[in-house]
């Protein structure tokens, strides 16, 4: 199967041919732009190898995180030839594709490998992978693509433990070594990768038989990082609530009714005053947080269980008349920062898989979805789908009230 890549997530961009006796790889013209160049850039590449559209059987794209403006402009540029030609597309993430070339020239190190990528707002996109037996594949470890400060990448990668000699790459572990050879004094630190691109055919290649290919309008960019827009917004709302937000521990049963009328509002099966009840009297076990409003009113509230090391959060519900305006966010972060603090160091929670909103918020707070529970949810019946965030104290140190 001959496998044709595409990435623009880095200034120069980079191309890649994979297949039977073939491979051939090429980085972009760094002298223009990813819009000023494509999709001509690619028809020449082709040609340069005596191949045609024709010839390609599968089509690779790195989907992110990296430039903004370059993923759209990859993206695009795939979707319009995919939809001229037929072929089915392959998105890879950008990290994965660094592993898949970094492991291909190193097919006989066995090490726990970060992926790191400059954000260039004093922060990293990374992941960790772990490569095995001589010959093997790079394979995701329990850290997928995350956004994070330094010293938190540092931090979370510390917390996986584990005994592999530890290497990282790509250009953010090259800006911020510092900060990471003090929390890993052993680590090896090398060089951006040279081509993204043969990554990404790489991992294709050896993804093309299942159900990773997809048709062009499913192609969508793993930002990591919200865009600006959404950022922007986020923090006009989380400004105009924070002057007349209050969020604490709701442990008076005088909290009682008016949680119980905003679960009633907002659920078809609410728990009812008596179960509410009994979270607030089992201090111990359950934690009640409610956000209130200027004139001391719940507008929000969380319900959740302390269970050893884990928070496991049940109930999350914000008055109609308040919501998107980052109420629930600040709610969420206060409980999840309290929850660091006592000891807790993973969280989870249930979310319908319709409602795209919660899990933007959850996922925005660092969580991800990790399995399906078929037929959860009743009124309507729908799967319910299980996020975790399995590092609290990485991401939630105390304080930010």
């Amino acid at each position: 199967m001959l496998i044709l890549a595409l990435e623009t997530a880095t200034r120069a961009g980079s191309l890649a041919i994979v297949g039977p006796g073939r491979r051939h790889a090429m980085a972009g013209d760094t002298t223009r732009t990813h819009g000023a160049r494509l999709p001509k850039e690619l028809f020449d590449f082709l040609a340069s190898q005596g191949l045609t559209l024709a010839d390609v059987d599968r089509l690779a794209v790195v989907s992110g995180p990296g430039s903004f403006t370059g993923l759209r402009i990859g993206l695009a540029t795939i979707q319009g030839i995919a939809m001229t030609s037929g072929a089915l597309v392959i998105p890879v993430p950008t990290l994965d594709a660094m592993a898949a070339v970094w492991q291909d020239a190193n097919r006989d190190r066995s090490c726990r490998l970060v992926t790191c990528l400059d954000g260039t707002r004093a922060d990293v996109f990374f992941a960790v992978f772990d490569c095995g037996a001589p010959g093997g594949q790079a394979r995701a470890s329990v850290l997928e693509a995350a956004v994070e400060t330094p010293a938190g990448a540092a931090a979370a990668v510390t917390a996986l433990g584990g005994h592999l000699p530890l290497i990282a790459v790509g250009d953010g572990a090259i800006r911020y070594r510092e900060v990471f050879a003090r929390a890993w004094p052993t680590a090896t630190f090398e060089e951006s990768l040279p081509n993204l691109a043969l990554g990404a055919a790489l991992v294709a290649s050896g993804r093309a038989g299942g159900d990773a290919a997809v048709a062009p309008h499913a192609l969508k960019p793993l930002y990591v990082r919200r865009p600006d827009a959404v950022l922007a917004r986020e923090r006009a709302r989380t400004a105009a609530a924070g002057a007349v937000l209050t969020v604490e521990r709701a442990t008076s049963p005088g909290d009682l009714a008016a949680i119980a009328e905003l679960q009633r509002r907002s659920f078809a099966n609410a728990w009812g005053a008596e179960a509410i009840q009994w979270e607030i009297d089992n201090s111990s076990v359950a934690r009640m947080y409610a956000a209130r409003g200027q004139d001391g009113t719940i507008v929000a509230y969380c319900s959740c269980w302390m269970i050893f090391d884990e928070l496991h959060i049940n109930s999350v519900a914000v008055d109609e008349a308040q919501r998107r305006k980052g109420i629930a966010r600040r709610l969420l972060d206060r409980v999840l920062r309290d929850s660091a603090a006592a000891g807790a160091r993973s969280a989870t929670l249930e979310v319908r898989q319709s409602n795209e909103a919660g899990r933007r918020l959850y996922e925005g707070l660092g969580f991800k979805v990790e399995a399906v529970r078929r037929g959860y949810y009743q009124d309507p019946k729908e799967d319910a789908l299980i996020l975790w965030h399995r590092d609290l104290p990485a991401r939630f140190a105390r304080p930010e009230r």
